[in-house]
C-alpha cells in the first residue's frame, strides 16, 4: 500500500511494508531536490538519502529496462 499526498510545493509518497517487517519509505519530492527517508527504530532517527530530481527520473526509468548502461536524456534538451 502506498499514499500520494500533494501540496502546493511538496509531493509526499509514502510506501507501507505490508508484511510489517519494515519501516514505512518515503519520498518526499521538491522542484529541486528529493529526499528518500526510511526511521531506524535503533537509531531512534531517519535514514536520508538526497537525490536530484533527474536521479530520481533515471531511477524511475531503469525499473522497466534491461540490464546495460544508460544515459537519460531530457526532453528540453533535445
Amino acid at each position: 500500500m502506498f499514499t500520494i499526498e500533494m501540496d502546493w510545493d511538496e509531493t509526499a509518497i509514502t510506501i507501507l511494508d505490508d508484511t510489517g517487517e519494515h519501516e514505512d519509505l518515503q519520498v518526499i519530492m521538491y522542484d529541486d531536490i528529493v529526499y528518500i527517508r526510511q526511521w531506524d527504530e535503533d537509531l531512534d532517527r531517519h535514514h536520508i538519502v538526497v537525490v536530484s530530481p533527474e536521479q530520481m527520473l533515471a531511477l524511475h526509468r531503469a525499473f522497466s529496462l534491461p540490464p546495460g548502461a544508460y544515459t537519460v536524456r531530457n526532453i528540453k534538451e533535445t
